[in-house]
């Protein structure tokens, strides 16, 4: 977390030019405000839902202590490089690498891929580019809700990195005099905010991720030091300036949410509001300044840098080994984590603050370097070896891997090039296609089976499927609520149109057989509004008689019943030998579609279609299983793995010969 090293403790930067007050308690109040906005966020507290901007106003009290640290020693003619660094580092690697060797050992116990993940981050934070990492990994708010405990370093990394550039950027531009430094950070940050407002709409993980769209945040202190604006004369005036800097990160606070394009404009409160705080609490008695140097807020703000390193991984562990980390969990983790983190500022911090107290910096420079070389290692070996499954008995290994991802790469493929290429044909090459599969991606999960079947009859078939849409099925207004990121406006014009274009296109290849499946449910098919609405089952029957009238056979499956909980979930209850059920319910899941099952079940009465029930191989009366023969029959909590699709191969059988 950006200047988090200097944990509030760095008086030494915290001086103000000869003539001024030697410290600023105050500033170790705002770090406290900071790092509780941050944690009760991961705490998931109730009105703390943008806490996670307490990060931004670290990095703008990053930038100002450290650029007046930069130009006060200069103006001393005694600013070293050498010196700068070894101070990062004196500040920063201790407890940081304590943190991580401490992880190191505590990961060993999560699953493969957990393991792996968190190689992978340990070996990008010993070289401070864990930013890049989850950059290219997901956004920050999903990763927050998974196994990935060293998620809070992209903050160190995004410092560092910012580090490599700054005091060489501040000793330059400040030749040219205060105004020429003045207008070279202006511009730099100008351009930097200008791409982060910019990358939130195009590239939003790297706007988040991103050194270019934070080092704004960094100018913005750095400005401050400057002396962009003198010190306020007055007490009323600073106070002013002051409630207002409190007032708009007491909005960005409660008012931010995961769900809000982040940084960008939404930025601004909180780095002007740190920043106006910064300024106005230099006011003469300040009275802001007397309410952030409150002993309890300056007692934070000494350790605050410890309790952002351990907060986090004292959350997503004990939520991974404890109980679930939505559950009551993770708050017992944040009050644990304030004794932990005094422990840690006061026996790793503090002993190596200062130059030449334990070590010397040849001897700082090898250990440290020794360490994080270690640790990198070990990262990369845990990684490349894919968490180590080997660690575990068979059956924890066969849940933690259900296998890979299903293969959804003929999923949305163009109707009109099906005919043109063997590339998406069930069964390979040869004889001319006899049978279409149609539907979402719970119908393309079955391509492993029906690729088998097929092979082994000696026929073919096309995979006309689409993620996210159904056939036949009119999409819902209620569907598009329920998952609006698949069903806009766009989208779903985009799937009628495609389920038009497979009409035709069956008209004219005439297959003898068209299997249709989907995740039914999804798409209001499990509410009485369905069958209300005579328009929709009209529809769904009208496309059936097409077929129909076209000479084909037509199938439709039913869908999967939801699992217990997902492979991962299941292999971690092995794991901690946790009671969780295998099995779903039966009746839950016959309730959930019994509409659309009665629709079906009338249509195949009517000798319109053929059903297939995926509940004659997957359920029995004492509910329906997630697993086989240890192995999990779900990739996820609702999509069959590879494995579960061959397990259901044989309901297929009939229609292959």
């Amino acid at each position: 977390m950006a200047d988090w090293g200097t944990g509030g403790l760095g008086r030494i930067e915290q001086r103000e030019p000869p003539g001024s007050s030697v410290y600023r308690p105050e500033i170790d109040g705002l770090r406290a405000i900071a790092v509780l906005a941050v944690v009760l966020f991961h705490a998931r507290i109730r009105g703390f839902s943008g806490g996670y901007a307490g990060v931004d106003m670290f990095f703008v009290l990053s930038g100002y202590l450290i650029a007046r640290l930069i130009l006060r020693e200069s103006a001393m003619r005694r600013f070293s490089l050498i010196a700068f660094y070894e101070r990062r580092a004196r500040r920063i690697l201790p407890a940081l690498l304590a943190m991580l060797t401490v992880s190191g050992c505590a990961a060993w116990m999560l699953l493969p891929g957990d393991l792996a993940d968190f190689g992978a981050s340990l070996a990008a934070i010993s070289l401070f580019a864990s930013n890049l990492l989850f950059w290219h990994r997901d956004g920050y708010f999903s990763l927050a809700s998974d196994a990935t405990p060293l998620l809070h370093t992209w903050s160190l990394a995004v410092e560092e990195q910012f580090y490599i550039v700054f005091p060489a950027l501040i000793m330059l531009a400040r030749r040219g005099g205060r105004r020429v430094l003045v207008a070279a950070l202006m511009a730099i940050g100008s351009a930097s905010f200008a791409y982060s407002v910019w990358a939130i709409s195009t590239h939003p993980e790297a706007a988040f991720y991103s050194p270019l769209s934070r080092a704004w945040e960094f100018i913005a202190g750095a400005l401050l030091a400057a002396g962009i604006a003198p010190a306020p004369v007055r007490r009323l005036s600073g106070d002013t300036l002051a409630a207002c800097g409190l007032a708009a990160i007491g909005y960005s606070v409660w008012h931010l949410t995961p769900a809000i394009p982040f940084p960008g404009l939404q930025a601004l409160p909180p780095v002007l509001g740190t920043m106006l705080l910064l300024w106005g609490t230099r006011a003469p008695a300040s009275r802001v300044a007397t309410l952030l140097r409150a002993p309890p807020l300056v007692a934070i703000g000494l350790i605050s840098y410890s309790l952002y390193l351990w907060h986090w991984p004292l959350m997503v562990f004990g939520g991974y080994y404890l109980s679930n980390p939505f559950g009551h969990i993770r708050p017992v983790m944040a009050l644990l984590a304030f004794p932990v983190a005094w422990l840690s500022w006061r026996y790793v911090e503090r002993p190596f603050r200062e130059p030449r107290m334990l070590l010397s910096r040849r001897a700082l420079i090898a250990v440290a370097a020794s360490a994080s070389a270690t640790l990198a290692l070990y990262g990369v070996a845990v990684s490349l070896a894919r968490g180590v499954p080997a660690r575990f008995d068979p059956v924890i290994q066969r849940l933690s891997t259900p296998g890979p991802e299903p293969d959804y790469r003929c999923s949305g493929q163009p109707v009109t090039a099906q005919s043109g290429t063997t590339r998406c044909r069930i069964g390979g090459g040869g004889p001319r296609p006899s049978f279409v599969l149609w539907g979402d991606s719970h119908a393309a999960v079955y391509f492993p089976a029906l690729d088998a079947l097929a092979r082994r009859h000696g026929i073919a078939g096309y995979d006309l499927t689409a993620l996210g849409c159904p056939p036949l099925l009119p999409i819902t207004a209620r569907a598009q609520t329920a998952s609006r990121w698949m069903f806009a406006e766009d989208r779903k014009r985009a799937c009628l149109a495609r389920n038009d274009q497979i009409l035709r296109f069956i008209a004219e290849i005439r297959p003898r057989r068209v299997l249709l499946a989907a995740h039914w449910s999804t798409y209001g098919s499990d509410t009485p509004a369905f069958i209300e609405q005579d328009a929709a089952r009209r529809a769904f029957e009208q496309g059936v008689r097409q077929l129909r009238a076209l000479g084909v056979h037509v199938y439709v499956v039913l869908d999967v019943p939801n699992a217990p909980a997902d492979p991962r979930t299941l292999a971690k209850a092995q794991l901690l030998d946790r009671v969780q059920t295998t099995r779903g319910s039966l009746a839950d899941y016959l309730r959930r579609d019994a509409i659309f099952r009665t629709m079906a079940a009338d249509l195949q009465r009517r000798g319109l279609i053929t059903v297939i029930d995926p509940a004659e191989r997957l359920c029995s009366p004492e509910g329906c299983r997630a697993i086989q023969d240890g192995y999990a029959l779900y990739f996820d909590s609702s999509h069959l793995s590879r494995q579960g699709a061959l397990y259901l191969a044989p309901l297929f059988e009939p229609m292959m010969r």
